[in-house]
């Protein structure tokens, strides 16, 4: 590798926004299915997770996708997912679920640039049984420590949500940084020198609706743009806008754009309206600081409600309110 493909390889392995699928050098594009159902999430210390069973068809077998994203500080540092069937109904003791994707992007903040091996993706076939409880708008699962836990209909645990504080707004943002961060799952060779392979665009569906665009573009210095069009992985929260990562040889640099957020709770309630700055007017020091790779300092400027609440995230910061004070979950 040249000194210019090594300075392009270090700067793109540092693109920070979100997106779909993908896998190795070379791999096929958007391999996972697109379906709708009901959506589960559930806290575990640092830890959110979020379950989407989709609706049996006739003569198909039932979907289902699981997501667990580490977020320890409000950028998040790392993720699993896997997609598959499902066998079992509301009614029935047992659910099983057949594993047939897995995707997986490792806490890598303290590797060198050109050693992470970012995000990455098999196909596996593993068998997993759970016992299953639900009690009103609460489902219980037990087996499995990686996914067994006491979840909540995420449907009815957004109503409790309203746009006057600026602790709403903040919290409006932990559950879009939710779908950011499943997105970004799925992008094999995020936050790594695989992320080159996007400097011939790429376009992919969200697993509930939408699309996502990953472009790269420059050499010495990079500029990727993460573009959100109605992009949803779970149904609830849609994304649309563009953030855009700016990069120096040292993969220093910053982020810059704006994104649309829509939270939809359960029918009923009012949609909330927002948006997450990520470099705001001309004030490059105000804008999330990316280091070595990695956030380093900046705030997301966070409004909801037509600016009826607002609030500054520090990315390096504890989420505040935790997700699961804001969603009310156990």
């Amino acid at each position: 590798m040249n000194g210019r493909s090594r300075g392009l390889a270090a700067l793109v392995a540092v693109a920070l926004g979100g997106c779909g699928p993908y896998a190795e050098l070379g791999q096929k594009l958007d391999v996972g299915g697109t379906f709708s159902g009901e959506v589960w999430i559930a806290a575990a210390g640092p830890e959110a997770r979020v379950l989407v069973l989709g609706e049996p068809a006739a003569g198909a077998a039932t979907p289902f996708a699981f997501t667990s994203m580490a977020i320890p500080i409000a950028a998040g540092v790392s993720g699993w997912a896997v997609q598959g069937t499902i066998e079992g109904g509301p009614a029935d003791a047992t659910l099983t679920v057949v594993e047939k994707l897995r995707y997986a992007l490792d806490d890598e903040r303290g590797t060198p640039l050109l050693n992470r091996h970012g995000s990455t993706r098999e196909s596996i076939d593993r068998t997993l049984s759970f016992g299953q409880r639900r009690s009103g708008e609460q489902l219980v699962l037990t087996g499995d420590a990686t996914m067994a836990g006491t979840y909540v209909r995420l449907a009815q645990a957004m109503t409790r949500l309203v746009a006057s504080t600026p602790a709403d707004a903040a919290c409006a943002f932990h559950l879009a940084n939710l779908a950011v961060l499943s997105s970004q799952v799925r992008i094999i060779g995020f936050g790594s020198a695989g992320m080159s392979q996007y400097q011939t665009p790429a376009t992919f569906q969200g697993t509930f609706t939408g699309s996502v665009r990953v472009a790269v573009r420059g050499t010495l210095s990079v500029t990727t743009d993460i573009t959100y069009a109605g992009f949803s992985d779970f149904p609830g929260v849609r994304l649309d806008g563009t953030q855009t990562t700016h990069v120096n040889s040292g993969g220093n640099g910053y982020m810059s754009g704006v994104v649309a957020i829509a939270l939809l709770p359960a029918a009923g309630s009012p949609e909330l309206d927002g948006t997450i700055g990520y470099g705001p007017g001309a004030n490059v020091g105000d804008a999330i600081q990316i280091s070595g790779g990695s956030p380093s300092g900046g705030r997301y400027h966070v409004t909801l409600g037509g600016g009826g609440a607002v609030a500054t995230v520090d990315p390096m910061a504890s989420p505040s309110p935790s997700l699961a004070t804001c969603l009310g979950l156990p």
